[in-house]
């Protein structure tokens, strides 16, 4: 979509800010002015520090919290509550513990309307996806972390949002585990061309995922700036000006 030969973002925020109010009273700005554009099919990740905000800044996106001021678009309207059209993905799982991993996978579709058998055929194709095909009638306590995690990952798939918000969802995984996970996640975007926002700490993680990183400050957070990642697809960290890239964008973390 295009406005006066502008292309209009996927999700833009504009004046974000966000205070949280204590037990005692006392108010903490978790953001403040961050401004934000996602553009369609882009793999963004928004890095800072632990408490920068990045997090909140998603779930708002989402629609799971409200700002304090400023908005939120969706190609270029108004937003203020979830919508189908943007899936989240958790650090810690939340998928249901009495259901098979097919029924959780399969848990948007069914409240869609969808019939057994549909919803049957979605399960089949997402698991396939993320490589639990063998997996669909196992209960979650069944399943290793890394593999939650992609039942995770085909559950929000399988309401065919268009884009992805993640909130650091390997943050909770052996380094091994999570090196794998990046991977199949970057296979997955590039089959399905799916917006994402990747929330992370990593820098490392950051430029390996990302065509664009979003480095906020510390909180309260605002965008401190925006690094296109022109590295070629797959990546290798060896690269030539990968470890330098990383070194730079070190010095804008380590400068507030």
């Amino acid at each position: 979509m295009a406005e006066n030969g502008k292309i209009t973002p996927l999700i833009e925020t504009k004046g974000l800010k966000k205070e949280f109010i204590l037990e005692k009273g006392e108010k903490v700005t978790a953001l403040e002015g961050a401004d934000v554009q996602i553009f369609d099919k882009e793999f963004v990740c928004l890095l800072g520090p632990s408490g920068c905000g990045k997090s909140t800044w998603l779930r708002i996106a989402a629609g799971l919290e409200h700002a304090t001021e400023g908005e939120v678009l969706y190609k270029g309207e108004p937003v203020s509550s979830p919508g189908k059209e943007r899936g989240m993905v958790f650090q810690e799982y939340s998928l249901l513990p009495w259901r098979s991993v097919a029924d959780n996978v399969t848990l948007g579709p069914e409240f869609g309307g969808l019939s057994h058998r549909e919803r049957k055929e979605v399960a089949a194709d997402y698991l396939s996806r993320v490589g639990l095909e063998n997996f669909a009638n196992a209960k979650p306590h069944e399943l290793s972390g890394g593999m939650r995690q992609r039942a995770a990952i085909a559950r929000a798939l399988a309401n065919d949002p268009d884009v992805l918000l993640m909130d650091e969802p390997f943050g909770a995984l052996d380094a091994h585990t999570r090196v794998i996970l990046q991977k199949e996640l970057l296979k997955i975007w590039e089959q399905d061309r799916k917006t994402v926002v990747f929330v992370t700490h990593s820098v490392d993680e950051a430029l390996y995922l990302a065509d664009r990183v979003v480095v906020m400050t510390a909180h309260p957070g605002r965008v401190l700036e925006e690094i296109k990642i022109d590295f070629p697809r797959p990546r290798s960290r060896s690269a030539s000006g990968y470890g330098e890239m990383t070194e730079r964008i070190f010095g804008l973390l380590e400068s507030f």
